[in-house]
């Protein structure tokens, strides 16, 4: 019995399109949304250029982006195009390790701790090079460039990619502890059983907040939250919870309208701006923590993410991971909206 012949020139081909097509198109978007609306630009979430001139910075972004996006349009590439398309993601490449440079140098310096040391700057190296790997494949001659399988299989690059993107950064940004002296820590809120007892993600997140007042890093703790299911509100089971662990009662504020992360980011940065407060910490689970990094930014302020120390085995760890793709990419085009 024959087996069928699997077409792998076909995915082949499609694979770094598809991988360009995404890069190419989140570029874009990010220089597109900053004309319309102040600090959408993300770009600094997969590329951090080593200038310090705003509009080079974007020139070359947009120019690269322009590029990604011609590759992903087309298969029969000219020497010259090649030639084009190679120095363009050259340059990507050489600030991707220079990313990756300052992140070792941060972990071998004690600036930051992690339990996946690897950056996220490493997986761009590894699509760019692919990039550059398709840029250089020679194509088949009998390969059909209108193919219904050749578009189907890139369609399924560019989305596999927009699946990764948030969990890579979960994996590695999110398990990235920045902690450093601040003045508050934001601890967010999560699940409240009726009779007031936290769920083991809220107890988790209220025990590192506590874990770094009492450390000393900084003198303030922010419970936010919203209406629990019962009688008892998330931030009053969270203050009875840190009393209980020793913080004292002056040094705790509630937010009872956090009721989502992106609320908490606008109240926790009016709450800063009356107190004065300038560093922020913010506690939560690492799968979390991205979506809170692109809240403040959003809000135009810098945050110092903790993730918090795991003290339960999460059952519903993979759903939970899944939910939040969707929601980082709810808040990212959100602002377009």
């Amino acid at each position: 019995m024959l087996l069928p012949q699997i077409p792998w020139k076909t995915f082949a081909v499609a694979l770094p399109r598809g991988v360009a097509l995404f890069l190419g198109l989140f570029a874009l978007l990010n220089l597109v949304g900053e004309l319309r609306t102040t600090g959408f630009d993300a770009n600094l979430w997969w590329i951090n250029l080593p200038g310090e001139w705003r509009f080079l910075d974007a020139l070359l972004l947009g120019w690269s982006a322009c590029c990604l996006l011609w590759f992903a349009s087309h298969q029969c590439l000219s020497a010259m195009h090649r030639s084009i398309l190679t120095v363009t993601l050259g340059l990507l490449v050489a600030a991707s390790l220079w990313n990756v440079a300052t992140y070792y140098g941060l972990v071998l310096s004690g600036g930051i701790q992690t339990l996946f040391p690897v950056p996220f700057s490493l997986f761009v190296v590894s699509c760019l090079v692919l990039v550059i790997g398709g840029v250089w494949w020679p194509v088949a001659a009998n390969e059909k460039p209108t193919s219904r399988l050749y578009y189907v299989a890139l369609a399924m690059m560019f989305l596999m990619c927009a699946g990764l993107f948030p969990l890579a950064q979960m994996l590695c940004f999110g398990t990235t502890d920045y902690r450093r002296s601040a003045d508050v820590i934001v601890v967010f809120g999560a699940k409240v059983f009726p009779d007031g007892r936290l769920s083991s993600v809220l107890e988790e997140r209220v025990r590192t907040g506590c874990e770094l007042y009492h450390s000393g890093f900084a003198p303030h703790i922010v419970f936010s939250g919203g209406p629990g299911t019962g009688e008892i509100h998330e931030t009053v089971a969270m203050r009875r919870r840190a009393l209980e662990l020793g913080v004292p009662a002056n040094a705790i504020t509630l937010d009872p309208e956090g009721w989502d992360t992106d609320l908490t980011a606008e109240n926790t940065l009016q709450l800063a701006r009356q107190n004065k407060w300038k560093r922020i910490l913010a506690v939560s689970q690492f799968f979390h923590l991205p979506r809170i990094k692109l809240a403040f930014h959003r809000h135009g302020s810098e945050v110092y993410t903790v993730p918090a120390v795991r003290l339960y085995q999460l059952r519903y760890l993979p759903y939970f991971m899944l939910r939040e793709v969707a929601a980082w990419w709810v808040y990212y085009v959100r602002p377009l909206w």
